[in-house]
C-alpha cells in the first residue's frame, strides 16, 4: 500500500533526471500538490543548477540517500540506458511505502529491472506520458506539457489497485488522458505509433538529402521529418530496448511500401489510389477525434 492517499497529500516528490519531461513535471507540481517539495536527483551539479534556475525543482542533490529520504513518489525521468544503474543506486534508500514510476518510452525492460532490483517495500508502476518534442533539456520544460497528452500506465498482475489509482490520478491531475496497457502491449503498440515513425522520418530525410537539392524542400518535408531532429542517443536506447516489436513494425511498413512500389511498376492506378485514400480517410478520422477531444 502507498503511504499517501491522494495527489494533494504529496509532501515530497523526487525526480531522477530533470530534463524536458522531469522539468515539466516539476513545473506542473505546485499547482496540483500545494506545498509539495520537489527534489531533483542528478549526476551533474550543472544540470541541477539549471533546473533550479528554471524553477523546475526546489533543491537538487547528487545523493540518492538525501534525495530519496522521505519521498512519497519517485519519478525516473532519465534516459533508458541509465535505468539499471539508477534502480540499483536507489534501492537501498527508497522509503517503505513509496511509489516509483518512470517516463520511459519502453515498458517491458523497466518492469523487469524494477522486479529484479527494487525492494519489496516499494511499488513500481511504469508510465509513459506521450508528450514532449524533438528538443531536450530543462530549458524547454513547460508546466502545460502534459495537458491533453495520452499517458500509458502499465500495471502488472501483482499491482496493488490503490497504488495504480494513485499513479493514474497523478497523471490525470497533470492533464493527461490515461490508458492502461500491460508492459508488453505498450511496447507492441508504441513501436507502431511512435518508434517506427521516428525511424521512418530519419530515413525519409536521408533519402531527400540524397537528392543534393534540399533547398527545394518545403513545409511538407519539414513537417514529415521534424522528429528526425530528436536526440540520436536517446532514440538508439529506445529502439534497442524495443527491438522485437520495432522489427515487426518495420516489416509492416516495408510491406506497405512494397505494395505501393508494385502498384507503380504495374501502372496500377486503382491500387495506388486505394492505398492513398485509405491512409487519408483513416488519418482524417483520427485528426477529427483528436480535435473533438481538444488534444491538438
Amino acid at each position: 500500500m502507498p503511504n499517501i492517499c491522494s495527489v494533494k497529500d504529496l509532501k515530497k516528490v523526487a525526480i531522477v533526471g530533470v530534463g524536458l519531461l522531469g522539468g515539466s513535471i516539476g513545473l506542473a507540481l505546485p499547482a496540483v500538490a500545494i506545498g509539495c517539495s520537489r527534489v531533483g536527483i542528478g549526476r551533474r551539479r550543472s544540470s541541477l543548477r539549471r533546473a533550479l534556475q528554471f524553477d523546475a525543482i526546489d533543491y537538487g542533490t547528487l545523493s540518492y540517500a538525501r534525495g530519496l529520504a522521505g519521498a512519497q513518489l519517485v519519478i525516473v525521468a532519465s534516459p533508458l540506458r541509465h535505468f539499471e544503474r539508477i534502480f540499483a543506486a536507489m534501492a537501498p534508500h527508497l522509503p517503505a511505502g513509496c511509489v516509483v514510476t518512470d517516463v520511459g518510452s519502453t515498458k517491458v525492460e523497466p518492469a523487469r529491472l524494477a522486479q529484479e532490483l527494487l525492494p519489496s517495500h516499494v511499488t513500481f508502476i511504469g508510465s509513459h506520458p506521450m508528450a514532449g518534442s524533438e528538443k531536450t533539456g530543462v530549458e524547454f520544460s513547460r508546466a502545460d506539457l502534459f495537458s491533453g497528452a495520452p499517458c500509458v500506465v502499465t500495471p502488472t498482475t501483482s499491482t496493488d489497485r490503490h497504488t495504480l489509482q494513485l499513479v493514474i490520478t497523478f497523471w490525470e491531475t497533470l492533464g493527461c488522458t490515461v490508458v492502461r496497457l500491460s508492459p508488453k502491449q505498450h511496447d507492441e503498440v508504441v513501436a507502431r505509433v511512435s518508434h517506427v515513425t521516428h525511424l521512418a522520418a530519419s530515413c525519409l530525410f536521408l533519402a531527400a538529402a540524397g537528392s543534393g537539392r534540399l533547398e527545394l524542400g518545403g513545409p511538407g518535408l519539414m513537417d514529415t521529418t521534424r522528429i528526425a531532429s530528436g536526440d540520436p542517443a536517446m532514440w538508439l536506447d529506445i529502439m534497442h530496448m524495443n527491438r522485437g516489436p520495432l522489427l515487426s513494425a518495420i516489416k509492416e511498413l516495408t510491406t506497405l511500401l512494397g505494395q505501393a512500389r508494385t502498384a507503380l511498376r504495374a501502372g496500377d492506378d486503382e491500387g495506388l489510389l486505394a492505398l492513398l485514400t485509405d491512409a487519408k480517410q483513416r488519418r482524417d478520422k483520427w485528426i477529427a477525434q483528436k480535435l473533438a477531444g481538444k488534444e491538438v
